[in-house]
């Protein structure tokens, strides 16, 4: 579930209002969510409008560049969600000197043995064959691990921040990452990738007004129908 962070108010997705949704997460300004499933035709109005608001972030000259990489990013999230991804989204913010920098921020589910979650974060940062530098952390919703690694891919250099969030369940871990090709600003991104991670939980912290408003889960309306 992505909420829209801006200024001290929350913007609150429909995804977060969905009985199926088992992650909730807080976006900064400048991501839009590039929706995983076939989008509608014609585009809603949401998509619609995220695209508008990151082509007033960038200079005119890159408008056609964006909007091509919006398609492959929309091409790619099919691809994605047959893979356990739960969202994705791309970012445009701008530098210390004043650039347009990219970047993309991805959450999927892995299905790991059970183990005590500090014990799968801890492994699945040793299981990072990319890793530079990695942590144990703290967070709100748990124990976790932080990976950072630089590589390159298709002849440009990607800094990539991985976090590793095992589900309270144990049996899963949310993982959450955040690439961008930008050559400088790494501290800005691990700034905002912190602050990503520290707002996910795995309970529902919408007000009881709102949830009040999520309809049941279709096994819960089938069994009801079923059982009384």
């Amino acid at each position: 579930m992505p909420a829209t962070d801006a200024m001290d108010e929350f913007a609150v997705a429909g995804s977060a209002m969905s009985a199926e949704c088992d992650i909730w997460f807080a976006m900064p300004p400048g991501f839009v969510e590039v929706p995983l499933a076939s989008p509608p035709d014609p585009p809603d109005a949401t998509a619609t409008d995220g695209l508008e608001m990151l082509t007033e972030l960038v200079p005119e000259e890159q408008y056609e560049s964006l909007r091509s990489s919006m398609d492959e990013a929309r091409a790619m999230g099919r691809l994605l969600a047959r893979t356990g991804a739960v969202h994705l989204s791309m970012g445009v913010h701008h530098g210390e000197s004043g650039e347009v920098l990219h970047s993309v921020f991805l959450i999927k589910w892995e299905e790991v043995p059970w183990a005590p979650p500090k014990l799968a974060a801890a492994k699945a940062a040793l299981a990072s064959s990319e890793a530079r530098e990695a942590e144990l952390v703290d967070l709100p919703c748990g124990p976790a691990a932080v990976v950072e690694s630089l590589n390159k891919r298709e002849g440009q250099n990607v800094f990539q921040l991985t976090g590793y969030l095992p589900h309270p369940d144990g049996r899963r871990v949310a993982v959450l990452a955040l690439s961008t090709t930008a050559g400088s600003d790494h501290e800005h991104y691990r700034d905002m990738f912190y602050g990503i991670v520290g707002m996910v939980s795995f309970d529902n912290p919408l007000p009881p007004q709102l949830r009040e408003q999520i309809p049941e889960a279709q096994e819960v309306a089938a069994a009801r129908d079923v059982f009384g």
